[in-house]
């Protein structure tokens, strides 16, 4: 944090007037952040009034270590988890202040609600607030990953959609390891996949599974249990048409999870380019594949991993540029490892494995890297997730960095600039090198330069002789990145070999 010039109180940060010990809502705001997206406390920071506006002065601690014995002796007491370690914690020396600087890591999915003294408390803007009522509903339903198990009352085989459970069983039984699947009634079937589960939390009585009547319900016995079911996708990816495309809806037509899945895939092909490039031998290669597949990941994390328990839709749509799904529930694995990681963690255990084992899915716990990876084949733009306490929204580009901006305030010379940046080797390029590629002054590609950094699409990189301009990358990003070469490198190398 830069301290000659605070920035504002908000969702990440928060300032404590703890000039010689500490407060007790210190303990409040780190649970807040806790069970929020994390943030950072600051010690001593104190607010004054001028001029009618709120400023923010560094005061600065008496004596921090003794505050800090004081941090450290009541955490493991007052907090019914403690996320924070040493690492977390700093003394800083402001000119002739000192501050102490509080990292509070959001809790994993398992350790939360974190409470203080015995309270649970959320993050709202720069205001931490007891998490009651639908808050605190909505933090326990975020944090819980059984909530496609229970088993429903009063619904039977007869809610269920018959011609979905005839198609999934003739898929299904198309694997070798489920063939033997084939002649079981549909009871016994529905038994198999886990649409039929016995109630252990109930009387032991059989019945349809939540999970199940997602998946295969017919749409009005969904309605019943789920008021908000919706599942939408739309095709507005022509600018000049009113509207949409094309839409595929729960909305206008009978549909549950999976009609909407083999519709919205038959039809998300289309908006495709189905181009080739060509390899070092002039063998075509099939780029157009890695997109369909990215998308098909996209489609199933967000069906998958949603909360259907909210009032918000779950929704997928092609846009001019970009695809974007969105859906209510946020995401039970850090955002900043989903295109890197190979671990998974679902909220609908059921839902997930019904797609697992059809198939659907290119390896459990790979989707992200499956998306990564499509974007550097195609050269496309990087994807972007974001997941908040309301939701998760995944944008997937289908096209390069530079064209991502058309429509927006950028000239076709710093357009020019952003291509000839993109397509070189590292992503990376000298003044002397733009200037070469794109055919440009000096002068008129440094004042391009400026204006590209202001806008903060472009970064500089190094200094003197060696200074290199780059594109400005997340942290989420660079490590795909990282992870994702390797597997490109071998495929490329076993085509080419």
């Amino acid at each position: 944090m830069n301290y000659s010039t605070l920035p504002d109180e908000n969702q990440y940060i928060e300032y404590k007037k703890n000039r010689t010990r500490l407060s007790r809502d210190v303990w409040e705001s780190i649970a807040a952040f806790a069970n929020t997206e994390g943030g950072i406390i600051v010690l001593e920071i104190e607010e004054k009034k001028l001029d009618d506006k709120s400023q923010f002065i560094v005061s600065g601690v008496i004596n921090p270590h003794k505050i800090l014995d004081e941090f450290w002796s009541n955490a493991d007491e007052i907090l019914n988890v403690n996320t924070i370690q040493n690492k977390d914690v700093r003394i800083i020396n402001v000119e002739s202040n000192t501050v102490i600087e509080i990292t509070v890591p959001e809790a994993k999915v398992n350790q939360k609600p974190i409470r203080a003294n015995g309270t649970p408390y959320i993050r709202k803007g720069a205001v931490d607030l007891k998490a009651k009522g639908e808050d605190l509903r909505l933090l326990l339903v975020n944090t819980a990953t059984d909530l496609d198990t229970n088993v429903l009352h009063n619904y039977w085989i007869e809610d269920l959609d018959m011609d979905c459970i005839n198609n999934y069983k003739q898929a299904l039984t198309s694997r070798e390891q489920y063939s033997n699947y084939k002649n079981l009634s549909t009871e016994e079937f529905l038994r198999k996949i886990g649409v039929i589960a016995k109630d252990y939390n109930g009387n032991g009585d059989y019945g349809i599974t939540v999970g199940g009547l997602l998946f295969f319900g017919d749409n009005n016995a969904i309605i019943h249990k789920f008021p908000y079911f919706q599942l939408d996708y739309l095709d507005q990816s022509k600018p000049n048409v009113d509207r949409w495309l094309n839409r595929v809806s729960s909305v206008t037509d009978n549909l549950n999870i999976y009609s909407f899945y083999r519709e919205t895939m038959m039809t998300i092909r289309s908006t495709v380019n189905n181009h080739f490039d060509l390899d070092s031998n002039m063998n075509r290669k099939d780029t157009s594949g890695a997109m369909i597949i990215a998308l098909r990941e996209a489609l199933l994390n967000m069906l998958m991993h949603a909360n259907y328990y909210e009032k918000e839709p779950l929704r997928a749509v092609a846009n001019v540029n970009y695809y974007e799904f969105s859906n209510p529930g946020k995401m039970l694995v850090p955002v900043e490892t989903f295109f890197t990681t190979n671990r998974t963690s679902s909220r609908n255990p059921i839902i997930s494995k019904l797609f697992v084992q059809l198939g659907e899915s290119e390896r459990a716990g790979h989707g992200g890297e499956k998306i990564y990876e499509s974007a550097l084949v195609n050269n496309y733009r990087k994807p972007e997730i974001a997941s908040n306490y309301e939701g998760t929204k995944l944008k997937i580009w289908k096209v390069d960095y530079a064209d991502s901006f058309s429509g927006q305030v950028i000239s076709e010379r710093e357009r020019s600039i952003l291509k000839a940046i993109v397509s070189s080797d590292n992503q990376e390029m000298s003044h002397k090198e733009i200037e070469e590629r794109v055919k440009l002054s000096r002068t008129k590609v440094d004042s391009s330069l400026k204006e590209l950094m202001a806008k903060g699409t472009v970064i500089k990189i190094g200094n003197g002789r060696a200074t290199k301009y780059g594109i400005q990358q997340t942290e989420e990003q660079l490590l795909a990145l990282a992870q994702a070469m390797p597997n490109i490198i071998r495929r490329k190398l076993g085509r080419e070999g």
